[in-house]
């Protein structure tokens, strides 16, 4: 897409255009790194300013995102779950995509003090530690690294095997299975920057962000049954939230 200097539309839009063409088209892939400043100054004859006012801007639009010291690639769709107490499964069907997991690890253990005090175990008590990677249509989405009581699992009567993990949704035999109702869940959401294990796991560059989302479930009864680390791919996904400002006083 050639740029035109006679018309009245800024030069970043047009190059900022001429990007997502190449995207829509297929030229330029998810993960593909766009050409640097210098490249795209020279391509199409414009300043380093207008790459980088372009490049910017497509940033912001979560069409491109940026990894420091490596450079610009191309993002992923992004999934925007809903804003509920929903499992990854409800959240990757509801933007039409097809949920899989890979049970990495499951492994009974003396959990951490501030994990033991979460979910209100005793002295002695033990939890499962289930680490799975979260895939929607195939592709790598997340990481879960969750901590549960001992009483959960173990594939004796009454209990979920934790092999089964690496087929279903963890909630969903909570619920059908042992009939444990889930009420509630405590959320916080921060950004951060993709270690060496999620870089190799999610198949990311060096450097990418990543969202990390950590819960503190519990049954409705108000008794905890989770606290778990999600960690999400940063330009796969986005979370959408609805705010409805309350009444308001008059000062």
């Amino acid at each position: 897409m050639a740029l035109d200097r006679r018309t009245s539309t800024p030069l970043y839009v047009q190059l900022k255009d001429a990007v997502v063409s190449e995207i829509r088209a297929g030229d330029l892939q998810p993960g593909d790194r766009v050409g640097s400043e210098s490249e795209l100054e020279r391509r199409h004859g414009v300043s380093r300013i207008t790459v980088r006012q372009a490049l910017k801007t497509l940033v912001q639009e979560g069409a491109l995102y940026r990894v420091p010291g490596k450079g610009t690639y191309v993002a992923s769709p992004k999934v925007a779950p809903l804003a509920a107490f929903t499992s990854f499964s409800e959240n990757m069907r509801s933007q039409g995509l097809t949920p899989s997991y890979r049970l990495l690890s499951a492994r009974l253990i003396s959990p951490p003090a501030v994990v033991r005090q979460e979910l209100r175990l005793g002295e002695h008590d033990r939890a499962w530690r289930i680490e799975r990677l979260l895939l929607a249509n195939g592709e790598p989405m997340g990481l879960q690294d969750g901590f549960y009581p001992a009483r959960l699992f173990g594939g004796e009567h009454g209990q979920i095997d934790p092999e089964s993990l690496a087929t279903g949704s963890l909630y969903a035999q909570m619920e059908r299975t042992l009939d444990f109702p889930l009420g509630n869940a405590e959320e916080t959401l921060e950004p951060a920057i993709a270690n060496r294990k999620e870089v190799e796991l999610l198949r990311m560059p060096d450097g990418a962000p990543v969202l990390v989302v950590r819960r503190l479930s519990y049954l409705v009864g108000g008794e905890p049954i989770e606290r778990v680390k999600l960690v999400f791919r940063g330009d796969m996904y986005r979370y959408r939230v609805d705010l409805n400002r309350g009444q308001r006083s008059d000062e």
